[in-house]
């Protein structure tokens, strides 16, 4: 969904709750404060998309230029000053002048960060503290929380709730504003930290019933055309009634041919993709980049391909690498690439005596979850 169609959602939604909430009378000064505040609400999902746009943008581009290393705040997702001193620094001495402009960019792109971070604040100080979504939770049952704490009593808050849009169904993460001053309440919801829109959700289930209604009308068609004549048709409908049964068992076969490419695919998704082998091996067929005087890099060949062993983070947080699983004898030392993972950090290693063996402990799981990881080894 784009930022344009949220926006439209958003101003549509408050602009239908501020004529249901208004009096008789005319609009009074509390349905202004909803429309404004939920303009200021459009307005502010559309920065955090924008920001959340921008952040990938600069993360693609840190990627690009080889740096692993550099982790904006996740809060924030704007560089640390550090972070931003040390991109600065390269920029001076990096011969690569395609390198120097990415991380120019990538510079750019902070400061576009900080530019609607501070937009974002200044429109967060001004609008209501939204309450996020949880599962099961609803939009009726939430107004009529937030408007019983506010001293409401029931029967009139059923009344203001039964006058504003509200959503049929929400997702976890939804971020649901409520307004309330002077017998008005507005309330709206925007998409915060879920992962598709209101609009989207409302869509699917919209084609979900649709779909539905569709299957059983077609089913009573052809169910009144076989009451037409039942003697006439008993033949028929038994056969009919044997094909579907048949059709079940296909069903249910099919569903478990699913299910178990759906466990294969979780199992892929909640899993580390690792090689072993040599350093050097590694270097000179171009999975790995060994540079001077940094952290051991992914090389141009670092692809899904060459990462053919696998751990499940599910059920597994060691890994065991054998000195003969890269063609030596012993072990002298492992390079776990990408260089941003760190040594007793995110994992540790340790030896047997004869250093025929190591074991890595896998410390921070939700770091190797989906990432492919070389072990390179050196005797």
């Amino acid at each position: 969904m784009t930022r344009t169609t949220l926006t439209n959602f958003l101003l549509a939604a408050a602009a239908v709750a501020a004529m249901l909430v208004a009096p008789a009378c005319g609009r009074t000064e509390g349905e202004k404060q909803v429309k404004d505040l939920s303009q200021k609400a459009a307005e502010l999902e559309d920065l955090n998309q924008k920001a959340g746009a921008a952040s990938a943008e600069e993360k693609r581009k840190l990627a690009q230029a080889g740096v692993n290393n550099v982790a904006p705040n996740p809060d924030t997702l704007e560089l640390t000053p550090d972070q931003k001193t040390a991109l600065e620094a390269r920029i001076k001495v990096e011969k690569n002048s395609s390198y120097q402009a990415l991380l120019q960019e990538v510079l750019d792109k902070d400061k576009e960060i900080k530019g609607l971070n501070q937009k974002i604040g200044q429109l967060r100080a001004v609008l209501p503290r939204p309450e996020v979504a949880k599962a099961d939770d609803t939009h009726f049952d939430m107004s009529m929380r937030y408007l019983r704490k506010r001293g409401v009593p029931e029967e009139k808050a059923k009344e203001l709730v039964a006058k504003v849009l509200t959503v049929d169904q929400l997702a976890p993460g939804f971020h649901v504003y409520h307004f309330y001053s002077n017998g008005v309440y507005g309330s709206w919801v925007a998409q915060g930290k879920a992962d598709m829109s209101p609009t989207q959700l409302q869509a699917e289930r919209k084609a979900a019933i649709e779909g539905e209604r569709d299957q059983a009308q077609q089913r009573s068609r052809e169910l009144q055309a076989s009451i037409v004549d039942l003697t006439a048709q008993q033949q028929k409908l038994t056969a009919d009634v044997e094909g579907l049964r048949a059709e079940k068992e296909k069903m249910t076969k099919d569903l478990t041919v699913l299910t178990a490419a759906s466990q294969a695919q979780q199992a892929l998704l909640n899993s580390v993709h690792y090689l072993v082998g040599k350093r050097k091996v590694l270097e000179d067929e171009g999975i790995i980049v060994v540079p001077v005087f940094s952290k051991d890099r992914a090389g141009s060949n670092w692809n899904d391909e060459a990462f053919t062993k696998t751990a499940d983070l599910r059920s597994q947080d060691t890994i065991t690498i054998s000195a003969a699983e890269a063609g030596l004898e012993r072990i002298g030392k492992i390079n776990v690439v990408p260089g941003s993972l760190v040594r007793d950090k995110h994992y540790t290693l340790a030896y047997n005596p004869d250093h025929t063996q190591a074991t890595v402990k896998l410390l921070a799981k939700e770091r190797f979850r989906n990432e492919k990881v070389a072990f390179a080894v050196t005797d």
